[in-house]
């Protein structure tokens, strides 16, 4: 399993694997060290620290429109997401949502990630090596078709989702969670009409907004710009009809 370090200094950091160099624009930074390491390179030094799997996961690759940590630490909070839980994600895209649940079950959970589309499958594949989780299967294959069973958890970010409810419905194990994600509003009304049909517990539609604020010069006001929306979220809970 490959080991990362990450590099850190005040206003910057550097994702090198451990045990090999990185051309970097402070010269060739050797990845042989141990955490705590102070590196001193040309006009800088670091601290070098283990990474965590948001660390991690800024450093991947992108093919597809991610579902962003601000949205994904929403289902923690919503469902209490734990240690243990097994959990189906579809689709993939790149991969982040279904890392960010993988780190957050642990060795006891698994989750289960469906990507049909194979360029997207081969990103995603990608990604979830570089960050050396063990208790993720991602298949290439479409959802539709899935067979796993008594799940806590399944997650959907994609186009039709809303004809896998019913689906989804029956492989939940009371009290499981299902979290539909989208762009636009009207999936989410759609998302709702099929959970309440088919006798779940809606929790809530939400949108979590956020913004980044500075400081220059004794001013201190929100920046200027940034992604403000970048999608809602139906939950809904199994429970009987």
């Amino acid at each position: 399993m490959r080991e990362y370090i990450l590099l850190l200094a005040k206003d910057e950091s550097i994702l090198i694997e451990k045990g090999k160099k990185k051309n970097t624009k402070y010269g060739v930074i050797d990845g042989n060290v141990e955490y705590g390491s102070i590196i001193e390179t040309k006009g800088k030094k670091f601290v070098a620290v283990k990474p965590t799997f948001i660390d991690l996961l800024k450093k991947c690759k992108r093919a597809a429109q991610i579902v962003t940590p601000k949205d994904a630490s929403q289902i923690i909070s919503i469902t209490g997401l734990s240690q243990g839980w097994h959990c189906l994600d579809a689709g993939s895209g790149s991969g982040f949502l279904a890392i960010f649940i993988a780190s957050i079950v642990g060795r006891k959970g698994r989750v289960i990630t469906y990507e049909k589309r194979k360029e997207f499958y081969e990103v995603a594949k990608h990604n979830i090596e570089k960050c050396g989780l063990k208790n993720v299967v991602i298949k290439n294959e479409d959802v539709s078709k899935f067979r796993e069973r008594n799940l806590d958890l399944i997650t959907f970010d994609m186009k039709d989702s809303v004809k896998l409810i019913g689906k989804a419905a029956k492989h939940l194990k009371y009290g499981g969670w299902l979290v539909v994600y989208s762009p636009h509003i009207e999936q989410q009304i759609e998302a709702r009409k099929e959970m309440e049909k088919h006798g779940m517990n809606v929790y809530a539609t939400i949108e979590t907004m956020q913004r980044r604020w500075k400081s220059l010069y004794g001013y201190t006001h929100p920046e200027p710009s940034g992604i403000l929306h970048t999608g809602f979220m139906t939950f809904g809970r199994k429970a009987l009809k």
